[in-house]
């Protein structure tokens, strides 16, 4: 309901400021000195306003007369922003600097400032080239100090690294109860030895591998591009995780390595992988020179 009240106001208030475009001023919203204007749907009585340094959790759509061209909402994740000094007159931010946790407002920027200094377009896009104005509908979720914010995103971070390590050990006592792992972490678990010597640095080594995550699902496969895989061993090319594996196969060898994040893609994730990750490969080294 509360998404469905907010889109009716940005529709309702966006249709009227459209027929309104050509006045000199807006009615039923303010002016401030540097030409924001500005009105509040919900105004909540409060002195917990934000200043440059601080967090806003924030929703979130800016648009044009007839066009949304942003939502936050649609974000995986809360959109979360710091509070900067104002790039032009009239910004969004002086619009924020305005509101208190659980204000609702619509702000009306200068599109030509909004385009160039606060998004940074090098030229105005043709199909906004006649739009005057850009319609910011904000909504206050919440304001944090920027300790208050390092605080959480720790808090955040600990708890996936926590659940990481505990869906990582359940995989592990029912597929791999004997496995250790190396001093980075990494667990090899030889499915074939291979033959020969094993790659160096600086060699060029061929690959199959099915990537999965620990719950079993794929996310990559040379084996299904029919296209095995090559890289330069040791040069950063790959995860630190595949470095170390192949590092310790022989040729013709097939391997299982499980990868903790912190040798794979790290508390970012990439793509399709999540943050805080640990990641399942069966490998196969074909070959290296």
């Amino acid at each position: 309901m509360k998404r469905i009240l907010f889109i009716i106001v940005l529709a309702v208030s966006v249709g009227f400021l459209s027929s309104c475009q050509d006045q000199s001023e807006f009615p039923g919203y303010k002016k401030t000195a540097t030409g924001l204007y500005y009105k509040f749907y919900t105004d909540v009585d409060d002195t917990l306003y934000p200043k440059v340094g601080d967090f806003v959790d924030v929703d979130m759509i800016y648009a044009t007369e007839d066009t949304v061209m942003f939502d936050s909402r649609d974000l995986p994740k809360p959109m979360q922003m710091p509070m900067v000094e104002s790039v032009h007159a009239g910004d969004i931010y002086e619009g924020m600097a305005l509101m208190n946790i659980g204000d609702s407002a619509t702000f009306i920027c200068n599109a030509d400032s909004v385009l160039t200094k606060l998004f940074r377009f090098r030229s105005i896009p043709p199909e906004l080239d006649s739009v005057e104005n850009i319609y910011f509908h904000v909504k206050m979720k919440d304001i944090m100090s920027k300790e208050a914010m390092d605080a959480k995103r720790d808090a955040e971070m600990k708890k996936m690294e926590s659940e990481e390590l505990e869906l990582r050990s359940a995989y592990l006592l029912e597929n791999y109860p004997d496995a250790e792992p190396s001093e980075s972490g990494l667990f090899f678990i030889s499915e074939k030895k291979g033959t020969g010597s094993k790659p160096e640095t600086g060699q060029k080594v061929k690959v199959h591998y099915t990537g999965m995550f620990l719950d079993g699902t794929k996310f990559d496969s040379s084996v299904d591009r029919g296209q095995p895989f090559e890289f330069t061993l040791g040069q950063k090319q790959v995860i630190s995780g595949w470095d170390e594996g192949i590092a310790m196969m022989r040729k013709g060898g097939k391997a299982i390595l499980v990868i903790p994040s912190d040798i794979a893609y790290g508390p970012s994730g990439r793509g399709s992988i999540p943050p805080f990750s640990t990641l399942v490969f069966e490998v196969e080294l074909i070959d290296f020179e």
